[in-house]
Formats: C-alpha cells, sequence, structure tokens
C-alpha cells in the first residue's frame, strides 16, 4: 500500500466505522456493537496486510530490547483502569456478557497495536518523532467517541479520552524504545479487562458522573 494511502487510512476507518456503528446500533441496538466491531476488526486487519513492511509481524511480536523501564511504563499504563473492574465485577454476572467481555478483551489488543502503534508508527517514520506520536495517538482517541461512542457513553467521556491519551502515548513511548509491541499488547488486554469494554459497549457501566 502507498505510504500516503497509509496515513491517511485512520480517517477511512474512523469514517466506515461510524457509518457501520450508526446502522448496526439502528438495527440491533446496544448489541450492535458486535457487527461493528468486527467491521473495525476487518477493516485493521485489511491495512495490516495490505501496508506492513515484510518482517514487521516478526518484528513487532519480537523480544524487547533496551532497559526494562520501557516495558514497565507500557505494564503500569494497563492498570489506570483496574478500579473499574474491581468497583463493578457484579457486571460480569451474566455468562453471555463474561465470555464477550473475556473474547473482546484477547483479540482486539492485537489488531489495535499491529495497526494503530505499528504500522501507523512505521508508516511515519519519516517525520520527527513527537508529530508520529501525536498523529497516531490522536486519531486513536478520536475513534473511540466516533465510532465505539455511537453506543456507549462512557467511550464519549472527556476523562476517557484523556486516559486513552495517556495509554496511547505510553505505548508509544514502550514501541519505540523497545522495538516491540508484545508489552504494549499485553497492556492492552489488562486496559479492555479493566475498563470493562463490553458492558461499556452496553451501557452498563457509566463512569459516575455522567450517571
Amino acid at each position: 500500500m502507498n505510504r500516503r494511502y497509509l496515513i491517511a487510512s485512520p480517517l477511512v476507518i474512523i469514517g466506515i466505522g461510524h457509518v457501520a456503528s450508526r446502522v448496526a446500533f439502528g438495527a440491533l441496538g446496544p448489541w450492535g456493537w458486535v457487527p461493528a466491531v468486527l467491521v473495525y476488526w476487518g477493516l485493521l486487519g485489511a491495512a495490516i496486510a495490505l501496508g506492513r513492511e515484510p518482517g514487521a509481524v516478526r518484528r513487532w511480536t519480537g523480544r524487547a530490547r533496551g532497559g526494562r523501564g520501557w516495558t514497565l511504563l507500557a505494564l503500569l499504563a494497563g492498570l489506570i483502569p483496574m478500579p473499574i473492574l474491581l468497583q463493578n465485577l457484579h457486571l460480569l454476572a451474566d455468562p453471555v456478557i463474561l465470555v464477550c467481555w473475556l473474547l473482546f478483551a484477547l483479540i482486539n489488543p492485537w489488531f489495535e497495536e499491529f495497526y494503530w502503534r505499528g504500522l501507523l508508527l512505521d508508516a511515519t517514520a519519516r517525520w520527527p518523532a513527537w508529530a508520529g506520536a501525536v498523529y497516531s495517538t490522536a486519531l486513536f482517541v478520536a475513534f473511540h467517541p466516533l465510532v465505539a461512542g455511537v453506543f456507549s457513553v462512557a467511550n464519549r467521556d472527556p476523562f476517557a479520552l484523556a486516559a486513552l491519551a495517556l495509554m496511547g502515548l505510553a505505548w508509544v513511548a514502550a514501541y519505540r524504545r523497545t522495538g516491540t509491541l508484545r508489552w504494549a499488547v499485553a497492556s492492552h488486554v489488562l486496559v479492555d479487562l479493566g475498563n470493562l469494554a463490553v458492558p461499556v459497549f452496553l451501557n452498563l457501566y457509566v463512569p459516575p458522573h455522567l450517571g
């Protein structure tokens, strides 16, 4: 894929994702998040398949280089939403929601880290380091209210978006300093577990200040 197209691809993915979410929500209500997420993963997967450099996946999943401090930074970022999980475990009592929550947290981070960090940061490698970090993180954050926010109040919460920006920048730093996405993916799994992603999609969890 042409590098310019690759750099512009987040705008296309967010646009298509928004429309797909609107249609799915209109047809299925809150559970429309399931087909909407499948469309989103399909778009990310296609971009990764068409745009990655030779050997990129092996590099993204390889061993970390450098000091362990950057690995620790990535993992600490993953702990930010854990209080939400600990205070709302009752929302996982339904077995269907529990299974969906686990599956989403185990699958989603691979697509998102390979795309938002791996693919986009590789594509913007000629830019100043800060510019690539801001571009990738800003669009990653924008995805949440514009696409996921179609279903959930929490994904439109300014405080949650600020936390996402911090986590996104931590994952950018970890990737650049260690040369691998291993720990960003692990941290992202913790985030999707801790922020109760599926109960959030279903509006079973709404931040107290928005309730």
